[in-house]
Parts: C-alpha cells; structure tokens; sequence
C-alpha cells in the first residue's frame, strides 16, 4: 500500500487561496470579509470561466498580512508557472473580484505563450 499517490487535478486552470485571517482583522468585530471576497469571486468566476476551471478555497495564514487588505493565491496549473500571492483591497469587493479575474487571465497567457 502507497501512503501517497497522485491524483488527476480537478481544476483546469488556476487554485486560488482566500486567507480567512486577513479577512477576520480586516473586518475587524463584523462579518469575515474573506467569506464576502470569496462568494462574489466565485459568482464572477462562474461567469468568466467554464466549470472546473477555477477552485476558490478559504485558507489559514500565509504570513503575508498586510493591514486591511486579505491575502490571495492564485496558483495557475500550467506546469512552470509560479503562483501568485496579492494583496487585495476589500474596500470595493467587486472591483478586487473583477482584478482577481484579470490576474487569472494573464497568468493564463503568459502559460500559453
């Protein structure tokens, strides 16, 4: 029995990390605005991309933190290209959505050129 085996991707394109401790200092004693971040990303990305393209997942620390802003990565499939990590502005929620977006495609790009 192997303790560790490999499995097919289910994303296509890109896993992008929300940390939920950013979003819990952020939004200081309200909602976690990473939970916010997360549910309008995904509603966008349903629109932009095909199913399975994209997987959004909440995660702990990535000892970036920057004051109110969440740290997010965007870790694009396509073998040889290093995963991002921005800072995202959690003021406007469906502007740093549609930039998320933006960052998606042009890492794709530069994948496939």
């Amino acid at each position: 029995m192997r303790l560790v085996q490999a499995v097919e991707s289910p994303v296509a394109r890109a896993m992008v990390s929300i940390c939920e401790k950013c979003g819990k200092r952020a939004g200081g004693s309200g909602k976690n605005v990473s939970h916010r971040l997360a549910s309008h990303f995904k509603r966008q990305v349903k629109r932009e991309f095909a199913k399975g393209d994209i997987r959004i997942v909440l995660t702990t620390c990535m000892d970036i933190c920057p004051d109110d802003r969440v740290v997010v990565a965007i870790s694009p499939t396509t073998p040889g290209i290093a995963p991002k990590f921005l800072v995202v502005d959690i003021d406007d929620v469906e502007a740093s959505s549609e930039a998320l977006i933006r960052a998606i495609q042009r890492a794709n790009r530069t994948a496939a050129s």
